[in-house]
């Protein structure tokens, strides 16, 4: 150990004369462990939430949709099967949509009344969406092997008063015709199985209803491809392989597409609290320059008999430099390892659950990463050696004669 290190972590131990400065010192440390551990608990739970979303939205939602520009998909047998032979694909899959208003009546106090509401139906293949079987709570998927028989949201059983076997009837707009024209139908159909995906918007308006029935009311084929892949993050790369498979007359679009708005405000978000909280960090480090500041100003007679024996001003800088960086470091090291034990604790433990009637989360989610505890150990570093920089320069500028000419 050269004698630069020797002193400067001797400094940091101090004689009973000068406790305070040695409590500045132990409150520098404790402001950049807090500091430390509370953006990585935060950037933990944000994360967690993120991909907590995500897996909500990628739950029943596809991961690439595919629709013809010209409507209906001809042969959609020949057009999945090309999809399907795509590396990384693992589902596809043909479906078709409506839009519809529901009608039922509902059982409340023991008296009959009809609710109306918006829905978004879906069409598929009991035999292709078996995946979605962990969703439904009530009933089963089978359910849509049985023409008149559909799936629905938690949210919108709920607002229609309906449990598994009851009635529906669905006003389709532009279901009917007529020598008129177009014209709305009604369909009457029977709850066979109710989900919960974990987001509201979906467990309140989307109805799953079979294939062939939804291709009868609309008097059309399949219009579109769903796409769900082993790697979520594939998705544009396999996209373009399928356009280029199937052919030019397709279009294809990906989750990161259809919710870019939600996830780019979610990242944007985790980007803010990132800075506010290095801000702390930097609000702390003042601690370290004004602990330096008091053991320059207390260890002046030290600086000036080294400086007189030849102690050049470098050697002088690199002491202060030493104490302080030590002390970034510890307090780095103590808030790491107590942000981590925070996430395992939120993690791993049912001390922090949220009210089930308010939040579809339960849990607070935390989601720990080694990159981002590295990276804000780094930034932590890199903020308590600038924090050195101007008190070890003070001391360096000390004038041995002046100080020692009344010693």
């Amino acid at each position: 150990m050269n004698y630069e290190t020797s002193i400067g972590l001797r400094y940091l131990r101090s004689k009973r004369k000068e406790a305070f400065i040695s409590f500045t010192t132990w409150i520098a440390v404790g402001g950049i462990a807090i500091g430390v551990m509370a953006i990585i608990i935060v950037i933990a739970v944000m994360t967690g939430f993120q991909n907590e979303i995500r897996e909500r939205i990628l739950g029943i939602n596809p991961h690439i949709v595919v629709t013809n520009l010209n409507g209906e998909i001809n042969e959609p047998g020949k057009v999945v099967d090309a999809v399907r032979s795509i590396k990384g694909v693992t589902h596809a899959f043909p479906f078709m949509e409506l839009q519809a208003m529901a009608q039922s009546k509902g059982r409340s106090a023991g008296v009959a009344a009809s609710r109306f509401t918006g829905i978004a139906a879906k069409g598929f293949n009991a035999d292709d969406i078996q995946f979605l079987s962990k969703i439904v709570h009530e009933g089963s998927i089978s359910a849509l092997n049985k023409t008149g028989s559909i799936l629905l949201g938690k949210e919108l059983a709920k607002g229609l008063g309906l449990f598994v076997g009851d009635d529906l009837i669905l006003l389709i707009p532009l279901g009917g015709y007529s020598p008129m024209g177009a014209m709305p139908e009604t369909v009457r159909v029977r709850v066979g199985g109710i989900f919960e995906t974990g987001m509201y918007e979906i467990d309140n308006t989307l109805v799953i209803m079979p294939l062939a029935d939804v291709e009868r009311i609309m008097g059309t084929g399949a219009t579109g491809l769903e796409v769900r892949l082993d790697d979520v993050y594939r998705a544009h790369e396999v996209r373009s392989e399928i356009i280029a498979k199937i052919g030019l007359q397709y279009y294809a679009r990906t989750w990161i597409e259809s919710y870019k708005n939600l996830f780019s405000a979610l990242k944007l978000e985790k980007l803010m609290m990132y800075i506010i909280l290095v801000l702390i960090i930097l609000v702390a480090s003042f601690n370290i320059i004004t602990s330096l500041i008091m053991t320059v100003m207390e260890k002046k007679k030290d600086i000036a008999i080294l400086k007189s024996i030849g102690a050049k001003k470098k050697s002088i800088m690199r002491i202060f430099m030493i104490e302080g960086i030590t002390i970034g470091v510890v307090g780095a090291v103590v808030g790491s390892l107590g942000g981590y034990l925070g996430c395992l604790l939120i993690k791993y433990t049912d001390l922090f659950r949220l009210p089930a009637d308010v939040y579809y989360i339960t849990k607070l989610p935390a989601e720990i990463s080694v990159f981002d505890i590295l990276l804000i150990a780094l930034i932590t570093a890199v903020i308590c050696v600038l924090a050195t920089i101007y008190p070890s320069f003070k001391a360096a500028k000390i004038d041995p004669v002046e100080t020692l000419r009344y010693e």
